[in-house]
């Protein structure tokens, strides 16, 4: 980890692209600005975290999660589509022709 000491007004960079500012300081709170292009995400770490938790618990799925795609599956068959298949997942292009 780089370390710097910074005062109010004094930035530094990252790369060519990237800029970050010291713009106040306050008791222990220290307020910085990021220049940075529209293509670089930038978040509070925890707010980075909770969504990377998110991210994880939503793409830990069960096959009791999914234990409904039988009973979709038939309701699709039904209305003339076999687009759920219990090993993959199939279109039916004939189903979309005109």
């Amino acid at each position: 980890m780089l370390i710097l000491a910074r005062k109010t007004g004094e930035s530094i960079k990252i790369g060519d692209d990237i800029t970050v500012e010291v713009l106040s300081l306050s008791g222990s709170t220290v307020k910085i600005g990021i220049d940075a292009p529209k293509a670089i995400n930038i978040l509070r770490k925890e707010l980075y975290d909770m969504i990377k938790n998110e991210n994880i618990n939503a793409s830990a799925v069960s096959l009791d999660d999914i234990s409904g795609l039988d009973k979709l599956n038939g309701l699709n068959k039904l209305n003339g589509f076999d687009v759920i298949n219990k090993n993959n997942v199939d279109i039916d292009i004939d189903t979309y022709k005109s």
